[in-house]
Formats: C-alpha cells, sequence, structure tokens
C-alpha cells in the first residue's frame, strides 16, 4: 500500500494549477474586424461555392463564426474550399495566422458526416491539397475575397 501511495499518479494531471491555466489562456480571436459590405461579400461567396452545409448561409453565422461564439458550430460541405476561404482571408489581411488553431480549439466546423469536428490538421492537409489541385473554384474564392479589400 505505501508503494501504491508513492508512485500513484493519477489526479497529477488534472491538478488545479492546470484548470486554473485553461481559464486564464486568451480568448479564441481571428483578430478580424469586417465591415458590413465585406461580410456580405464573405457570405455571398461562401453560398456562391456551397461551403456549408446549409440551404442559404446567412451573415449571422458568419458573425458568429469570426467572434468566435461559444457552441456555435456549422457543417462543412467541401473542407478544401473553406480551408482556401481562410486562407484567402489571411493573404489579403483580413485575419490573423493562427485561424486553423482557432478553429480546431473552438470547434466551430463539424465534418460534412457530422460526426467529428474539424481539426487544424484536417484543415492544413486541406490546404495543401488544394494548393496542388488548382481549381476554378478555388481561384474564384481568392478573387472574391481579394475584392473585398478597402
Amino acid at each position: 500500500m505505501a508503494l501504491k501511495q508513492k508512485y500513484d499518479i493519477a489526479g497529477v494531471w488534472f491538478d488545479s494549477s492546470r484548470i486554473e491555466d485553461s481559464r486564464n489562456a486568451p480568448p479564441l480571436s481571428f483578430g478580424c474586424n469586417f465591415s458590413r459590405e465585406q461580410m456580405t461579400g464573405i457570405v455571398a461567396c461562401a453560398n456562391a461555392y456551397h461551403l456549408f452545409c446549409v440551404s442559404t448561409l446567412r451573415i449571422e453565422d458568419m458573425e458568429a463564426l469570426f467572434a468566435c461564439k461559444e457552441n456555435f458550430c456549422i457543417r462543412v460541405n467541401n473542407i478544401r474550399h473553406v480551408a482556401v476561404l481562410f486562407d484567402a482571408l489571411l493573404e489579403n489581411t483580413f485575419i490573423l495566422p493562427h485561424w486553423q488553431s482557432v478553429l480546431d480549439k473552438g470547434r466551430f466546423l463539424l465534418s460534412k458526416d457530422g460526426t467529428r469536428y474539424v481539426t487544424a490538421s484536417s484543415l492544413s492537409s486541406a490546404l495543401s491539397a488544394a494548393r496542388n489541385n488548382i481549381t476554378s473554384a478555388n481561384l474564384g474564392i481568392r478573387k472574391a475575397i481579394s475584392r473585398l479589400k478597402i
């Protein structure tokens, strides 16, 4: 029994300081501040290329996503196109470089089949695949986002 107490590390990983650290973590943010016109353009692009599994994406949906609203989640229709959208937003300096991490940690995106959350790793792989296989949709998304510059 003395050995068990000496070497038992159960509970070490969940001590109060670790829990406190997670509460003190900075809030998730894309670091963006879109005008109404820019948000309308992003929504129009997302609808035109059917990025999400909704009949018509609303401005309120994208506002919730970019505001990192707690418990907000939307199902992805084509992960490559979604990755291209966010990469184009980064290229045009609308969002910060850690967008993949924000989407992962916030669990804002659901896979097309709705069985799992989209991870940073899957977004990275999708973006890499999209860059290796340039399609008219990818170019259209990038062009639509580049037009949003003021």
